[in-house]
């Protein structure tokens, strides 16, 4: 016999509250609406796990239109913990109020009060038991598309991923997968939770992306505890702390993330979940025109079918011309062990090898790829500090090189190189490691015009060259010709010239050419301050002959464009021209870009 109220079933309940989902809220309204006479709408709500699929059900189940319409015929069928068609047919007759009867009979009586009466029904979670093996999937797409097919049935369903279950007439235009929210609406959200909002909370905010559930979590975390704690308990810990407490793991983020990491689909193909370590150790993702290299770097991983399963899941998304995984369960991934060590290492070696390419010997499509992949090189440089430094000589040589490009592309930070030299003290590693770095960081803070702050650093490593083995080496001399550098700027030229003397004195101890043809460029340029052009004119001839020698071509461009800026001061205009003209051709070749400007 047919039931005459609904037992253990959710009541539509409206969202207490809801800002940053009018749009869609808007659209699914007008299609639920329109279609009631001609064809019942069936609209899928999708999006990542935590981003209000569930909220905005409610709104649509509990707005005054659908109200009006459909008065207690608004049912709200959850489906978290059911895994089969059978267990949905009987969720699905309990919230009906019709699961008493004949068990044979059970579709029956769900057909006739469907058909007794406009009605809408959502299916929540809906992931669940459709992200299951084929049969299963198959008979849970089936037992949909009956339900589809009552006429007086408006459908909703709710579901992690961006794919739509088969079988099903979806109304169109489709509803696109939920976005973070806007953050006027994430203030919003957090002001009405807590009734406060400070500078930590915009942090905080910031941090989670605007996800909704996370946002949630944590203005209720800041009725408690202040934002300024929260935002440490972040940087600390990440996903693992924002939960509404251990009685309810749906209101976890940690768990709403690894709901998604275990889906069928998910644990269906290995590569996936492989793919997925990998993209959670890159902040920029996976460009599109990497996707090759990426297969020929990781041959064990499908990479085409692990990018496919997760867009499907809703775990990465194609962000301009990547593929890149939310933030949050980047972070959240990085804490598990999603990769195995041999990709992870592949991928390390792959990173090592990019920042050790010297920028002004690639060719262009190589230049690109390295200034496509800096941040994700950076990080993985920064993982690498973790490891054995003491002997990891080849680490400190690609860092020292990635800092050089870093700085050639604008690029000014400074965390990655400081935090080398402390982990090479920390390991006591060879001076000569350490004194490297200072240079590198010096040279990162001249191009920045952190003049004081590079000097500073050039000075403590002058101070461990004459402490240790390094004294009156090529590395010493070094010191003195950015010293020398930076006095110039300063306007100290006397300074300047006294401290290239000396950069050439070691230079030529050390039988250094390339440093001999610095330090004579720097003395040019000095001699040119001081207006003593003839000086200049000498220098930079020195400097260009040894260039020459050694065939740096990248160093005979500073040395003509010197000669340029010299000709200029003798008023000797015939040879000036020529001169730039040289230096444009060598900055063009080496992918120089400042020197190109400054040749034009």
């Amino acid at each position: 016999m047919l039931m005459s109220h609904r037992s253990m079933t959710r009541e539509p309940r409206p969202p207490p509250i809801f800002f940053g989902r009018d749009p869609q809220l808007t659209q699914i309204i007008q299609m639920v609406l329109t279609n009631l006479n001609s064809s019942p709408a069936h609209i899928a709500i999708l999006g990542p796990g935590g981003y209000g699929k569930t909220i905005l059900a409610n709104a649509v189940l509990t707005h005054p239109g659908v109200q009006e319409h459909f008065g207690d015929a608004r049912y709200f069928v959850a489906c978290e913990s059911v895994f089969s068609s059978n267990a949905l047919l009987i969720e699905l007759a309990k919230t009906l109020g019709v699961f008493d009867g004949a068990a044979n009979a059970v579709w029956f009586r769900i057909q006739t009060m469907l058909n007794s009466k406009d009605c809408i029904l959502c299916f929540d979670n809906f992931e669940s038991p459709w992200d299951q093996d084929g049969d299963i999937r198959h008979s849970v797409e089936e037992l949909l598309s009956h339900v589809a097919k009552t006429h007086r049935t408006t459908l909703l369903i709710t579901m992690r991923g961006t794919v739509r279950p088969a079988q099903t007439q979806w109304t169109m235009p489709l509803l696109s997968p939920l976005a973070t929210l806007d953050c006027n609406s994430a203030r919003r959200v957090w002001e009405h939770t807590t009734g406060n909002y400070d500078g930590f909370a915009e942090e905080l905010i910031k941090a989670v992306d605007s996800v909704p559930l996370a946002v949630s979590l944590l203005a209720h975390h800041a009725q408690a505890t202040s934002p300024e704690i929260l935002l440490r308990q972040w940087n600390s810990k990440q996903t693992g702390f924002i939960h509404a407490g251990q009685a309810n793991r749906q209101f976890s983020l940690d768990h709403s993330i690894q709901l998604s990491i275990d889906s069928g689909r998910m644990r269906a193909n290995p590569s996936a979940k492989e793919l997925l370590g990998v993209l959670s150790m890159l902040p920029d993702g996976m460009h599109k025109s990497q996707v090759e290299k990426f297969i020929t770097v990781l041959p064990k991983i499908d990479i085409l079918s692990g990018i496919s399963t997760l867009q499907e899941c809703g775990i990465i998304s194609a962000i301009g011309e990547r593929y890149q995984t939310h933030p949050i369960i980047r972070n959240f991934c990085n804490n598990c062990i999603l990769s195995s060590q041999g990709h992870k290492s592949a991928l390390m070696d792959f990173y090592t090898d990019l920042a050790s390419a010297r920028y002004d010997h690639v060719k262009a499509t190589q230049y690109t790829k390295m200034v496509l992949e800096v941040n994700n090189t950076k990080a993985i440089l920064f993982d690498l500090l973790k490891s054995d430094l003491k002997s990891n000589a080849k680490l400190v040589e690609a860092i020292c090189e990635f800092i050089r490009f870093q700085t050639s592309i604008g690029d000014f930070s400074d965390k990655l190189i400081c935090q080398t030299v402390k982990s090479l003290k920390l390991a006591k590693a060879s001076t000569i490691l350490v004194i490297k770095c200072l240079i590198a960081w010096a040279k990162l803070q001249y191009s920045a015009n952190n003049l004081e702050k590079a000097k500073n650093i050039l000075k403590s490593a002058e101070s461990l060259c004459r402490a240790g083995k390094e004294s009156r080496s090529s590395q010493h001399a070094h010191i003195f010709y950015l010293l020398g550098e930076i006095y110039a700027l300063e306007k100290a030229f006397d300074k300047a010239e006294a401290s290239f003397q000396k950069a050439l004195e070691l230079h030529k101890f050390a039988n250094d050419i390339f440093g001999q043809a610095d330090d004579y460029n720097g003395l040019g340029k000095t001699y040119l301050y001081l207006n003593k052009p003839n000086k200049a004119k000498v220098s930079f001839q020195k400097a260009l002959e040894l260039n020459k020698s050694s065939n740096s071509v990248q160093r005979q461009g500073n040395d003509y464009n010197g000669l340029g800026d010299t000709y200029l001061a003798l008023n000797e205009l015939n040879e000036a021209e020529p001169s730039y003209q040289r230096a444009l051709t060598i900055f063009k070749h080496s992918n120089g870009a400042l020197g190109q400007g400054n040749a034009l």
